[in-house]
Formats: C-alpha cells, sequence, structure tokens
C-alpha cells in the first residue's frame, strides 16, 4: 500500500475539501489516501502503508513539515513532488525564491542535469533529462544533497536513507509517455515492496 498525502483547499462554494491529483491513480499502486486532519490521524494511516508520495500543490503547510520530519525519523520511503519537494528541502535549512522562467504546459520544458554520485541518477542511469515544469517558487538552497538541477535546485535526496528523494518537476504526468519517469515510480516501489517484506 503506498500512501498518497492529500492536498487541501477550498471548493468554488467555499466549502473545506481534500483532494488528489488524477495521475497518481494511473501509476497501477495500490493506494491509500491520508487526507490532512491531524497529525495523529495523519500517523495512523502512514504506519499502515509502505511508502508514501506527497503531491505537488500551491503552498506547503505546517503539517507538510511535520509529516515529512516524521517519514524522515522512521525511515519510510517517500518520494515528495514540487511543492512538497520545497517543503522537503526547506524542512532542512533551505530558502526558496521565486522563479518566472518555470512554468509551462508543454510535456518537455528544459533539461535536468543529475549527478553521478546520487540515488536519482542510479535509477535513471542518464545524467540529463528532459522534464516538464509547474512552478514559480524554486529551492535557493538546503542542507540535502541536490542531485538534480537546472538554473535551479530539480532534485533533493538522502543517500543515508532507503528513500528520500524529492523532484520539482512532475513525473507523474510523465510516465504515459517517457520511460525515464516510471523507472523513478518502479523503483521506489521495488523499496516500498522491500519494506513490506521486511516488516
Amino acid at each position: 500500500m503506498i500512501g498518497l498525502i492529500s492536498n487541501y483547499g477550498l471548493s468554488e462554494q467555499g466549502n473545506e475539501i481534500y483532494y488528489v491529483y488524477k495521475n497518481f491513480y494511473k501509476l497501477g499502486f495500490d493506494i491509500l489516501v491520508i487526507p490532512l486532519t491531524n497529525m495523529e490521524d495523519i500517523i495512523n494511516k502512514i504506519n499502515m502503508c509502505s511508502g508514501i508520495i506527497m503531491q505537488g500543490g500551491d503552498d506547503y503547510l505546517d503539517v507538510h513539515l511535520d509529516i515529512i520530519k516524521y517519514l524522515y525519523d522512521n525511515d519510510i520511503p517517500l518520494l515528495a513532488i514540487c511543492m512538497s519537494m520545497q517543503a522537503m528541502g526547506v524542512l532542512f535549512n533551505g530558502k526558496l525564491k521565486n522563479v518566472s522562467n518555470h512554468y509551462s504546459n508543454e510535456k518537455y520544458y528544459h533539461n535536468v542535469f543529475i549527478s553521478r554520485d546520487s540515488l536519482l541518477y542510479d535509477i535513471l542511469k542518464t545524467d540529463m533529462i528532459y522534464v516538464n515544469s509547474y512552478h514559480h517558487c524554486a529551492l535557493d538552497n538546503t542542507n540535502l544533497m541536490v542531485s538534480g538541477y537546472s538554473d535551479c535546485i530539480e532534485a533533493i535526496e538522502d543517500k543515508n536513507k532507503s528513500f528520500f528523494l524529492g523532484l520539482q518537476w512532475h513525473p507523474e504526468k510523465m510516465v504515459e509517455y517517457d520511460k525515464l519517469e516510471r523507472k523513478i515510480f518502479d523503483y521506489f516501489k521495488e523499496v516500498c515492496d522491500e519494506v513490506k517484506r521486511i516488516n
């Protein structure tokens, strides 16, 4: 079971809602949606899962930082995307900056260079890929390892954990037309399956 952390927002009628993006259901995973209720309930649901995906969104909340810290401290596999990747970097002494050239609806918008000593390189076996881009803020720095970069930080990780990887782009939107992005989710699932077997 892969946990998918919901986002929080308001409906057009002003009602509070928790939501997930439909692209994650195309991955073929057994998904448990985890709403952003209270931390005790969130932890109980996290502990039912063998790994966690945190989505992109508009702005991260304090609860996102609490979730990331819990996952890190307990070495629970985490794949954090876009806004959640930024929260991941901020938790480890990172700062955000505004960017004006990183939002596009194109399938491929810019390239990302990948550090050869990173987990991301181990997964993809290449030092450059092309990605989509849907963000107006970017990490300016962080204490985590920067494993992917363009003119801003694109991927961060901690290789000392079972899987602790954040990506600035949206691989879930690319899996149907890009085999490399599919590899990221396949590797993540392999790690989660291994965690399940051990536990």
